[in-house]
Formats: C-alpha cells, sequence, structure tokens
C-alpha cells in the first residue's frame, strides 16, 4: 500500500511518470469499483429490509402527530376555559416592544429558531 501511496503523492506533485500516472488511474478505478459495489449492496440490503416495519413506523409516526395536535388543541380550550378575565387575555396579547424595528428583530429571532426547529424534526422524519 506505500507504494500506491507514494505514486499519488508523485501525481498530486505534478512528478509522476506515464507509467506512474497509468498505475494511479488503474487503483482509482479499482477503488471507484469496489466502492460501488459496496454502495449497491448497501441498497440491496435496505431493499430487503421489511416493509412490513416500515409501514408500522409510518402508521405510529401519524399516530404520534395525530395525538400531539390533540393535546395541543386540548390544552388551547383548557387555558382559554379558565383564563379569569378577558382583560388578561388583551393584557397577554399586548405588544410589548415601543419600537417597531426591536419588534421585527424579536420577531426575526423566533421565527428563525422556529424553523430550526421545523427543519430538525424534517430530518429525523426523513431518515
Amino acid at each position: 500500500m506505500g507504494k500506491i501511496e507514494d505514486i499519488l503523492r508523485r501525481v498530486e506533485n505534478n512528478e509522476a511518470t506515464d507509467e506512474e500516472m497509468t498505475m494511479a488511474e488503474e487503483h482509482l478505478r479499482g477503488f471507484e469499483q469496489r466502492l460501488s459495489s459496496q454502495v449497491d449492496a448497501w441498497e440491496a440490503s435496505e431493499a430487503s429490509a421489511s416493509s412490513p416495519q416500515r409501514v408500522r413506523m409510518g402508521w405510529m409516526q401519524h399516530a404520534a402527530a395525530a395525538a400531539a395536535i390533540l393535546l395541543l388543541l386540548f390544552s388551547i380550550a383548557l387555558w382559554q376555559e379558565h383564563s379569569d378575565t378577558p382583560s388578561e387575555t388583551a393584557m397577554a396579547q399586548k405588544d410589548t416592544f415601543d419600537n417597531p424595528e426591536e419588534a421585527a428583530a424579536e420577531a426575526e429571532t423566533a421565527l428563525l429558531k422556529f424553523s430550526e426547529a421545523i427543519n430538525k424534526a424534517t430530518c429525523y422524519n426523513t431518515k
């Protein structure tokens, strides 16, 4: 393996002879073929994985999402039912910024955090 590493180093530095260039090309083609066959093997093993398990996991993810939505709706309804006076709700909805630039910056920060959380959840579900 040391010989091919020396040849590849000479190729990288543009010091290789034509024969060494040919040897390096052959080595890299062989490496590419081995890598391609390994990727094909991984894809075949993934394709042969049991599809009922995937269906079950998909169903479980949908069920968990539906449960989370129902819990959120129930929590909102319960919170609105137990709020003491309408003036408290109005106070909670009042803007806390007098400066529109500060409000816009805070809103942008909140939206970026929300977007990152959604992207993480989406990436997790696609794996």
